[in-house]
């Protein structure tokens, strides 16, 4: 009968796990299956920092990858559109709104109109927002038709 540790009882032991009382007992005693564990746990630790040493830096790559990318264009016809609409309402309102001052300033009072109830500013910030939200801003319909082939062109007509 072999007394020693089979191969699974020494990586049990080398685990740290509890071994049977009589095998933990040779253990103790035998100095051939302890330099067998000791042997067992300096392979495991030698290829734990291996594996360590042969992670891969991702951010070194990433920053490679990024770099090697060409550079993003900083406009486009799409955002020019996009921005078209609110941009033009906020003009038309800045216009009405300069107009009526200078209207006030020279005759010293408001247009003569009917009596209507005073606004919140919250609603007409919310009417605002409503016609900002809308596809078709009411006053601008001419833009509407506009298509990304006619912005193309008013564009690159103004760059050459």
């Amino acid at each position: 009968m072999n007394l020693h540790l089979d191969d699974h009882e020494m990586a049990s032991a080398a685990a740290g796990l509890t071994l049977e009382p009589e095998k933990l007992a040779h253990l103790e005693g035998c100095v051939s299956c302890r330099s067998s564990v000791t042997l067992f746990l300096d392979q495991v630790n030698t290829r734990r920092r291996a594996m360590e040493e042969e992670t891969p830096d991702w951010d070194a790559q990433l920053k490679r990858i990024l770099d090697a990318l060409p550079p993003a264009p900083v406009t486009s016809i799409a955002v020019r559109r996009r921005w078209l609409r609110p941009l033009l309402a906020a003009a038309a309102t800045l216009t009405i709104a300069i107009g009526t001052g200078l209207f006030i300033h020279q005759n010293g009072s408001a247009p003569a109109s009917s009596p209507r109830p005073e606004i919140g500013v919250e609603e007409i910030l919310a009417q605002a927002d409503s016609l900002l939200a809308e596809d078709s801003i009411p006053g601008l319909d001419i833009f509407d038709d506009i298509t990304d082939d006619d912005l193309a062109a008013l564009f690159g007509a103004q760059n050459s």
